[in-house]
């Protein structure tokens, strides 16, 4: 579910800062919304209550990223997380994996204190079992493979469901990105491992997930 100040034009629900749930649209927009007046719009504009404004509009979105630092396996590279719509677009630029397909997923933990390894198992508030990106069974964090030509692997895609709002159980904020040596074979292997993790190898890049500093004012 969406917070309230990340909402679109085709949200139908969204979440306040209090955790108060409200129907949408409303009578009044967002940006009209600044200084509500009246009974009506100031009932119309409780969805809002919490959202911060700059400069008479509202304040930019948060947006995501996760650094990908050089490691024994020379890769490197960074992944952006952008609110779109009611989803998030995720943008990837990779440098130094071998040519063919690679697992892309999203873990639970952004611990690094033993490598990759303990970002733990894929980001599974649903409890359901591996799949693929637009499989109706699947991980939230699965995401497909992303494919790498000539030791670049470069591209965006949009993901359902992930957001990167402190309010929304799909919240991947200090979690981790990682990117496996072997193809994901999206739940379809035939066996347990292939519903737990896509056999999708080692883990061979990964990067904790961090509000960009854009998101903010100049430090």
């Amino acid at each position: 579910m969406k917070d309230c100040c990340n909402s679109t034009k085709n949200s139908k629900i969204c979440i306040r800062k209090d955790k108060k749930i409200f129907k949408l649209p409303r009578r009044f927009t967002m940006k009209k919304c600044k200084n509500p007046k009246g009974f009506t719009m100031k009932a119309s504009c409780a969805p809002y209550k919490y959202c911060k404004y700059k400069g008479g509009k509202l304040k930019k979105k948060l947006k995501g990223v996760a650094v990908i630092t050089p490691n024994k396996d020379k890769i490197e590279g960074i992944v952006y997380f952008i609110p779109y719509k009611d989803n998030l677009k995720i943008k990837y630029n990779i440098k130094g994996l071998t040519d063919g397909k690679h697992g892309f997923h999203i873990h639970e933990y952004g611990d690094l204190s033993e490598g990759c390894k303990s970002g733990c198992s894929h980001f599974n508030p649903d409890n359901k079992t591996h799949g693929g990106l637009n499989c109706k069974e699947r991980h939230a964090g699965d995401l497909g493979n992303i494919i790498s030509k000539n030791q670049i692997s470069k591209g965006e895609f949009v993901c359902p469901d992930l957001s990167i709002s402190p309010t929304s159980k799909y919240n991947i904020i200090g979690r981790m990105i990682i990117i496996h040596e072997d193809e994901d074979d999206l739940g379809r292997g035939g066996n347990k491992e292939s519903l737990k993790t896509g056999n999708a190898g080692e883990r061979i890049g990964c990067g904790v997930i961090g509000i960009t500093k854009s998101s903010h004012k100049s430090c």
